[in-house]
């Protein structure tokens, strides 16, 4: 099919114009065909390139796979997303309350999907707002009862908010320095910014190669490494004080990886407790959620 592409000429992270081929990758979900990742010589920052112009990526979220969009229960891998997310709610809820000592309780969820993250936070004593910039999801967001949803952060001018999360958001994201400066705009003083995202230097990334299922190309803009967000985190002034693992990611990421590979999809249990066991000596999980205070 015919792609309206930009060409990026220079790191979105540290400016350099060295620029190298990574890796190139299908898009499983609309198109069926091939795009490219390259790596910054200079702080190996990797991201899609060529990618679709912003104005067109909408068209590549066009697939019933996508669950955060539709919260579809069909099929077991999303039935396990379902079970899983349960109980991710409650070890994110725990974690958040450890870091963010305080009464009051505002939070937004930006890219909140359906909004079952807001919600479950409602439930638990927090005024939860979320973002969605897709129109379906919204909806069913808005039907859950009582919730609020943005179309876009830009709808958010007054109000700041104790906590910022972003679940497998950000490497969505096209535009890094203005999106970080507009959370910061967001952010209450000593307000944290919570960022999950997945890693591209995990054993099941190097393992699965061009068919790893968290690649999700064109619609991953950017394919973080821990380096990567700490860089981020000092060139918008963070404190970047602590990162966790998603310990299920492993699981759930290679079990869609081994699909894509044409292999029964619960292959990917062996080969997600085998990325989980290594990334305990080398901390590269999965994917990461990392902790950083305005």
């Amino acid at each position: 099919m015919k792609h309206d592409l930009e060409k990026i000429l220079v790191c979105p992270i540290c400016k350099s114009k060295h620029l190298g081929f990574y890796i190139k990758a299908i898009d499983h979900n609309v198109s069926g065909d091939f795009f490219s990742i390259s790596q910054c010589k200079s702080c190996g920052y990797r991201f899609t390139n060529p990618r679709p112009k912003e104005k067109t990526i909408g068209y590549y979220y066009k697939s019933d796979d996508y669950i955060s969009h539709s919260s579809s229960k069909k099929g077991l891998i999303n039935k396990i997303y379902h079970i899983v997310r349960a109980y991710q709610f409650r070890r994110k809820h725990k974690e958040i309350v450890r870091l963010k000592k305080t009464k009051d309780k505002d939070l937004l969820d930006i890219g909140c999907g359906t909004g079952d993250f807001i919600k479950y936070m409602g439930e638990n004593g927090w005024s939860a707002e979320g973002v969605e910039t897709d129109r379906k999801a919204r909806v069913i967001a808005e039907k859950q009862g009582g919730l609020t949803v943005y179309g876009s952060i830009e709808e958010k001018k007054i109000h700041k908010y104790d906590v910022i999360t972003m679940w497998h958001v950000l490497e969505h994201v096209y535009d890094l320095d203005y999106f970080f400066k507009k959370i910061k705009s967001l952010l209450k003083e000593n307000g944290v910014l919570v960022i999950g995202v997945p890693n591209s230097n995990s054993y099941d990334a190097s393992f699965y190669g061009k068919n790893w299922y968290a690649y999700d190309l064109p619609i991953h803009s950017s394919h973080f490494r821990k380096p990567d967000i700490e860089n981020l985190s000092r060139i918008h002034d963070f404190n970047l004080t602590s990162v966790n693992p998603l310990i299920f990611d492993a699981y759930y990421i290679s079990m869609l990886s081994e699909r894509k590979s044409k292999n029964p999809s619960s292959f990917g249990i062996i080969r997600g407790f085998v990325s989980n066991i290594k990334a305990k000596r080398s901390g590269e999980y999965s994917s990461l959620v990392y902790y950083l205070f305005k």
